[in-house]
């Protein structure tokens, strides 16, 4: 049953990671069959996975410890990563001639609030297969703490998704946090305090999923179906003109929103337009017009919440996500039934104003994965697909009070294909004294490794067919 998060709450509950092993065996088991029918993956390709079997035999000789760095472009990558470790390491261990002690796993990081959206189910089976749940939001000492304790002293690694969340494009890996890198060097200090001798390692993991040519029809149907209910009547798709209206109509949906905030909320945000502005936005890049749209539509929401714009977009919807989350789910109150009927009613009231100004930021989030030149440099199918996905997305979400609303259906392209790739381990241990020297070196040598992290996963995308 869905959470009803325009009433108040009483606060997230943290369920401590605890692996069941029947419930993990199940898990493993069915995997590939939820990859083939859930997933719509029809074939697997895997790349340089000797080493992760390397890592993975250092790991159980008390050699090394290490984290893995998982791309994120969807909601389907951890079952990705579990068929990885389940049956493509153990299985190139085979080739390899190496034995492991037992089938690798790994231990997780997740936002503590997917079950609001996934389901009650999650808050179980997630700690039973080591999930630790995180706030995304705020610095979350009891999680990090967790963490630490799982990388240095767990019986598994811990995989973590640095893009935060997802950022809907195979081929392309969005701005990183910085997190994972800073954790690495927290791990590599805990285990010098304790005079352990196992290096410290992040390991990269690109995770890529592709279409075939034979969703050319869908695609085309896609397109023409969000123009209609854009109110475009257009002739018919052909090869020559399919970016041409693509294009087009990102730019119709984009000059149509900017207006719709410039007309309703320019005097409450106290922006003021003025006609040279309106002009080169106008003539300009569609990537320019992107990126003042979401722009404008996360001031609204700051605004409602009394923040401040700080950091990169994905760094602003985080915070908004947990302003939000602090109105709804209310730790300051012991127990919502010994609320008068007043206290209720403002209660309520505040939660309902947070799950509304939080409605623009999930607008913004899923404009901020939409790029004008993405589909332009390299037109997949692939990149086609991913770029309408995130157009269907944002029109979701604008629609998502009409029932009778097209964009409620979900869309489907047919089957992909999935490459998951390896690549070679960073040590966080060979930076760390350099990382000690100073506050100024700990905060470069954690952006270099964070900078590493990202060109290794940009360099293990696979160019998608034509």
């Amino acid at each position: 049953m869905a959470v009803d998060l325009t009433r108040v709450q009483p606060p997230l509950k943290v369920h401590p990671p605890k692996i069941n092993k029947f419930i993990l065996q199940v898990i493993r088991i069915l995997t590939p069959f939820w990859l083939r029918w859930q997933c719509g993956i029809n074939q697997i390709e895997t790349r340089y996975v000797d080493r992760l079997v390397e890592a993975t035999k250092k790991f159980q000789d008390g050699k090394v410890r290490y984290m893995l760095a998982f791309r994120h472009p969807t909601t389907d990558d951890p079952f990705g990563m579990l068929y990885l470790l389940t049956y493509a390491v153990p299985e190139q261990a085979r080739k390899m001639g190496i034995k492991f002690a037992k089938t690798p796993h790994s231990g997780f990081v997740y936002d503590r609030g997917i079950s609001l959206w996934a389901g009650d189910y999650i808050n179980w089976l997630f700690p039973a297969l080591g999930g630790i749940s995180i706030f995304r939001g705020k610095l979350d000492r009891p999680a990090l703490s967790l963490m630490r304790k799982q990388i240095t002293h767990g019986e598994a690694p811990l995989s973590m998704a640095p893009e935060g969340g997802t950022n809907g494009k195979s081929e392309t890996v969005a701005e990183l946090e910085p997190g994972i890198a800073q954790i690495g060097f927290w791990a590599a200090e805990d285990l010098l305090k304790e005079g352990r001798s196992e290096e410290m390692l992040i390991i990269p993991v690109g995770i890529q999923y592709e279409y075939s040519t034979e969703a050319w029809g869908k695609i085309d149907h896609t397109i023409t179906t969000i123009e209609k209910e854009c109110g475009m009547d257009k002739s018919a798709i052909t090869d020559e003109n399919r970016y041409s209206r693509l294009y087009d109509l990102g730019s119709y949906l984009v000059t149509w929103v900017s207006d719709y905030y410039k007309i309703f909320y320019d005097d409450y945000l106290k922006i003021k337009i003025n006609s040279e502005t309106d002009k080169t936005s106008s003539a300009d890049d569609l990537a320019s017009r992107l990126q003042d749209l979401a722009d404008r539509i996360l001031s609204v929401a700051e605004m409602n919440f009394g923040l401040k714009a700080k950091g990169s977009p994905i760094d602003r919807c985080r915070r908004l996500e947990q302003a939000g989350w602090d109105r709804i789910f209310r730790n300051d109150i012991k127990d919502l039934e010994q609320l008068s009927p007043i206290e209720r009613g403002f209660a309520n009231q505040l939660a309902l104003e947070a799950s509304y100004s939080n409605w623009h930021m999930r607008i913004a989030e899923s404009i901020i994965g939409v790029t004008s030149d993405y589909v332009h440099q390299h037109p997949s199918p692939s990149r086609y697909i991913e770029v309408l996905k995130l157009m269907w997305s944002v029109l979701q979400r604008i629609t998502d009070r009409n029932e009778n609303s097209v964009f409620q259906e979900e869309i489907s392209f047919g089957d992909r294909k999935l490459t998951l790739s390896v690549a070679e381990p960073l040590s966080v241990s060979k930076h760390l004294a350099e990382y000690q020297s100073s506050r100024a070196a700990a905060k470069e040598c954690t952006r270099k490794l964070t900078e590493d992290i990202h060109k290794a996963m940009q360099e293990l995308v696979v160019p998608s067919i034509i």
